[in-house]
This record gives structure tokens, sequence and C-alpha cells, in this order.
């Protein structure tokens, strides 16, 4: 088949499908002719008994035939307007698999026009996230008509033309609040010539945040809630529903009564995450502030257990090299020490707690690659999975070695006894977006008993001695209960309560908690491993730990 386009000759293959076609037939002759304005092409097809993992595929190597779209029926295309005189052809092949039909699309040229020259110069295809904005065609007119302006036409209402002058055109994308893409077309006309700017639209998320402004309040109090859509504030636009009963409530909201509260959004048909609020008794102990809200640079404390007893005659000995570390100015900040009496149960610090913390560690330490292992009294432990000191010359050598100089996250806390329950209010700050476990331990100060072969008096009056863990501790976890999954760079906060047991032997009003905060570690096979602790006398708080 041959026909003339501007002097030359132009050869086209038969687009019809050869005999070894088997499913890809094409409902057209094999020419499509178009005028120069160009326009939308439809382009019929069938196949018949398809085969599984084959699709259709369209392609053209002619960037003046776009907007190609494979339909179930048809695939589409646009052609541009030509604005050369001379008449074009280009091709468009349809596959499967290794079948191809070729057609053939024959643009005639548009009319000579001497006075007039009207050339987009900006792209012809404009991307939009589904925010929309603003967007602007550039282009230039040479006419004898001063200020040419061309006339601008959108076929979408979605689109707004916003202002053309003899330079540009500005137009506005609206917000896509659909979760399918969309697509549309811009014409530019100047006295018979034609442009087209297709307007491409991303479709819209389909993930609501919902923020409160406290993560725990106490009963009576009110959380203001805020709705997130892709980065805007649509509050005003959402309701806010309590989960479970799926009533919507008020915003802000006024609580009634203590415990885990959970909340979900609704904007436009979209349901967020929930966002969890605790309520707590009126009695809970306030958090501390926060010194420095802006900061990330912790410091760490280390957590030394010393694993002793009033009958062992060596341990003196650690006591002594531990007290030298805290007064050395070099390492008193950088580790808090709990004394875990479990030698002999007939002693009047020893507890349970303190004879299960030693079974846990000896399985831990028992597997030490350094060749280390808890088999006495005394010993030293660090953390949750390292190994142990026997040795008193290694306390500050063992504290170098787990002592992390930039930790990851601090623990901020407020304790009280309230009747019969111990009562903390604590705070996680983290710099890394990280699951955090709790634990905490009963600590009391100023026991006085004899211990066997003291140096020195101050030997005989124990302090920070672990009585009891409401976290619970077992022999092969100590790291106690979930506080939660804390995003980094923020601060998550709880109020627990505990039964408080206080044996006849102990005086709650010298007690005091340890809280320690762990992490998952891959240096430990991803088992939790201290980040943190802070110690916090009974009836106070003490806020996060920074880098002095």
């Amino acid at each position: 088949m041959l026909f003339a386009a501007c002097g030359e000759l132009v050869e086209v293959n038969n687009p019809g499908p050869s005999e070894e076609v088997q499913h890809l037939s094409v409902g057209v002759e094999g020419i499509i002719t178009m005028e120069a304005k160009g326009g939308e092409v439809s382009i019929p097809y069938t196949i018949t008994e398809s085969v599984e993992g084959l699709a259709l595929e369209a392609t053209t190597a002619q960037d003046w035939i776009g907007d190609i779209t494979i339909g179930q029926e048809a695939v589409t295309l646009f052609v541009d307007v030509n604005n050369s005189t001379e008449q074009r052809v280009g091709m468009v092949t349809l596959a499967y698999g290794k079948e191809n039909v070729t057609i053939a699309i024959q643009q005639a040229g548009a009319e000579v026009s001497e006075d007039v020259s009207f050339i987009i110069t900006s792209e012809r295809k404009m991307p939009f996230t589904a925010k929309g904005g603003a967007g602007t065609i550039t282009y230039t007119i040479e006419d004898e008509q001063a200020n040419a302006q061309p006339t601008a036409n959108v076929d979408a209402d979605w689109v707004r033309i916003d202002e053309i002058t003899a330079e540009a055109v500005n137009f506005t994308v609206g917000r896509n609040t659909e979760t399918t893409k969309r697509s549309t077309k811009i014409t530019l006309s100047y006295k018979g010539v034609e442009f087209t700017v297709f307007v491409d639209q991303e479709a819209a998320s389909n993930e609501v945040t919902l923020k409160a402004d406290k993560s725990v309040v106490k009963s009576g109090e009110q959380v203001t809630f805020t709705v997130i859509y892709e980065g805007e504030d649509v509050t005003s636009s959402s309701t806010i529903h309590a989960n479970y009963t799926n009533e919507e409530v008020s915003n802000p909201y006024t609580t009634t009564e203590s415990g885990d509260l959970s909340f979900y959004a609704k904007y436009n048909g979209i349901k967020s995450k929930l966002c969890s609020v605790t309520v707590t008794p009126a009695y809970a102990p306030e958090f501390p502030a926060d010194s420095n809200p802006e900061s990330y640079a912790f410091n760490q404390r280390v957590l030394l257990v010393d694993h002793t007893g009033l009958g062992c005659g060596y341990c003196p000995y650690m006591k002594e090299a531990i007290k030298t570390a805290q007064e050395n100015a070099n390492y008193k900040d950088k580790f808090n020490v709990v004394y875990s009496y479990s030698y002999s149960s007939s002693e009047v610090c020893y507890t349970s707690t303190s004879k299960t913390l030693f079974s846990y560690y000896q399985n831990i330490c028992s597997s030490s690659t350094i060749g280390m292992y808890l088999t006495g009294y005394p010993s030293t432990t660090f953390n949750y999975n390292h190994n142990t000191a026997g040795n008193y010359n290694m306390v500050q050598s063992q504290i170098n070695e787990v002592w992390d100089e930039n930790p990851t996250a601090s623990i901020a806390l407020a304790a009280k006894i309230e009747g019969d329950k111990i009562v903390v209010s604590a705070s996680v700050k983290s710099s890394k977006t990280q699951n955090v476990k709790l634990s905490l331990w009963v600590l009391e100060d100023d026991i006085y008993a004899t211990q066997s072969n003291a140096t020195a008096s101050w030997m005989h009056t124990h302090h920070n001695v672990l009585r009891d863990a409401p976290t619970k501790v077992s022999a092969t976890d100590i790291s106690g209960v979930d506080f939660g999954y804390v995003e980094a760079n923020t601060t998550m906060s709880r109020v627990m309560e505990f039964d408080l047991f206080a044996a006849s032997s102990w005086n709650k009003e010298n007690f005091k908690v340890i809280a320690i905060i762990s992490a998952p570690s891959e240096k430990y096979d991803n088992k939790y491993e201290v980040v943190n602790t802070a110690i916090c006398e009974m009836g106070s708080s003490i806020g996060f730990d920074y880098k002095k």
C-alpha cells in the first residue's frame, strides 16, 4: 500500500493480521485518517481464547500520539494537533505475546497561516498529586495583533482556568477525594491553531491519621483530637468515634472514668487507625516536666546488679569496688545499682525475687562467650544479657564495656504509694522507633544488718535492696511488661498501678522504685536489652536524664 505525504512516498506494510494470528484481531482496516486538529482515536480489538499470563500491549514511537489506554474492548489514544502544513504518518502496534498488528495513523497537515506563530514552551503532560494545586502552561504567540491571547477550554469541573495572558495560562487542580486516578485535557486555541495539554492526577490516599493532644489524662480532663489527611488538617470535615461502640463523640472529648480508651476518625468515608488515650485516676502522680523538650541527647545509666549476701565473707570487697565507682566523677552518673540478696534465705535482706533474678542471670551468663559465669558470691551483672564480673577490679571496666554513649531513649517517672497500691506515672522519650518494655523493681533503703567480714561500719547499713518486682521476673525473662511502640522523636506516657506487697520485716516508708526500659537488640539475637534506667523515691519524681 502506498500513499503520498509531502512529496515523499511512504510505504505501509499490510496492517492486517497474518494467517498465523490465532488470538488477536483488530476491528479497523489498517489506516486511520485524521484531520490536522487531531483528537481521540479508538481502536477496537478482540482476543479469543486468551492465554494465561499474557496481556495486550500498545506502543508507538511517535511523540505526537499519546495518552494510550488499553480498555477491555478497545485501545484509545490521543493525536495532537498537527501545526505543520505537512501530512504525517505514525504507527501504533498492538501486541499479544508474539502476535502483533500495526495500525497507521495518517494525519493531514494544517492550512497555511503565514501571519501566526503559536508554540507551546512548557510540558504537554502535567502530573499532580491528589492534593491538587496550581499549574501553568507557557507559550509564545507571534501575530500582528498586540497582546495576543489564546482561548483555553477544559472538559473537567475539577480543573479551573484562573488567568490567561499573552505568555501563560494559569490554572488550579482541585483535590482528588476518590481512590482512583483521573485525567483530563486543556485545549489552547488561537486563530485555528490548537494545542492539547494533558493533566493527570493521582488517586487519593486511603490513610487518615487521628492524633490526640494528650496520650495520658486524668479522669474529668478533656482530650482534643486532630485529623490529618495527606499532611493537612481536616478535623472540621471529620467525625471522631469511640472504638467498640462506634458512637460519635464530641471534640474536645471529656473523659469520665479511668482506663485505656481508643478512638478512630472518619474522613470522606476513610477510617483512620486507632488512637489510644490512657485515662488515669485523679490520685495518679503528676508526670515530671521535660527540662529540654527539643533534646534527644540522653545519658545512659547501666543496670548493675550486685548478687550478694550478709553471710558472704567476700561480698564486702565487691561493695567496696561499687562504692569506689559511685564516688568516681567519671562513673557515678553511668550506672544505677541494685543489691540483690540471694545468698541465704535466713537473712533479713533476702527475697525470693532476688533468688529468681540470680537464676535468670545464671541462665544468661552460662552461655557467655567471654567465659565469665555466674556461679557464686559476690557477682555483678550488667544490663539484661551481658556477662558477669566476679572480680572486684572489673566493675569499672565492665561499666565501660556496656555503657552506651548515645542511648536511644530515656525514662521520666513519678511514684507514690496510694493505700494498698503502688502508682507509677512513667514517660519514655525515644529518638528511635522501637518496641519498649518496662520493668519496675521495688527497692528499700536503710536496712541495718550485720555484714560478715565488713571492712567499714557503713557496710552494715544496706541501701537499694531488691524487695519486689511488680512487673514480675522469672528464670527466663525479667524484661517486664509491654510499654508500647514508641515512634522516633516522640514521648509515650503510661500510668500503672500494682498491688503493694510489704512483708513484716520490710519498711514501706523507705521504698523507692527503679524503672528499667528495654528494647530488642540485634547484638543479643533480638532479645530485650536494657536501654536505660532511673531510680525514683516514693512520693517524688525524676525527669529525663540528659547529657550534662
